[in-house]
């Protein structure tokens, strides 16, 4: 599987409704404006991983408060001067790509971001039951709740 790695632009959104309609159940998926929000807001947290076939995976991150969720169809409005904590917010893999370690490397590239930028605590919402996934990276579950509408998640912290 050849791989090719670039941090994602707007013109990669299309892309990545696609992946996420695939990925995500339907009351977890984010509006188009949140995407480009997020790249244009700290470009460095997008990354896409591309195959032959196009986009097969993408990470998305950005600064954030500790404590803080990003609200799935509102566009951030600024990332918070001050802020404390890196916030994953997305890491998705195409169905054709799932099984390779994919998702692995877009969390450690995601990861290596936010420490580049002098992170030391990460945030995420777990949702589908990838709470042990995130495990493996160091992350410890802290809150359950509904994410959205039956959508059980996991609040989960790396420091």
């Amino acid at each position: 599987m050849d791989l090719t790695f670039r941090l994602l632009t707007p013109a990669d959104v299309p892309a990545i409704d696609q992946l996420e309609a695939d990925a995500y159940l339907p009351a977890l998926r984010g509006a188009t404006g949140t995407f480009v929000r997020l790249i244009e807001l700290f470009p460095e947290g997008a990354i896409g991983c591309f195959d032959d076939e196009g986009l097969c995976g993408y990470a998305i991150g950005v600064p954030l408060m500790s404590g803080s969720t990003l609200e799935l169809r509102v566009p951030l409005a600024r990332v918070p001067a001050g802020a404390d904590t890196f916030y994953i917010h997305d890491v998705a893999v195409a169905p054709r790509c799932r099984g390779r370690g994919l998702g692995r490397m877009l969390a450690e590239r995601l990861i290596d971001v936010g420490r580049r930028h002098g992170f030391a605590r990460f945030e995420l919402v777990s949702v589908q039951g990838s709470a042990p996934f995130w495990e493996r990276f160091g992350f410890r579950r802290v809150h359950e709740f509904e994410y959205a509408p039956g959508a059980p998640s996991t609040r989960m912290v790396r420091a």
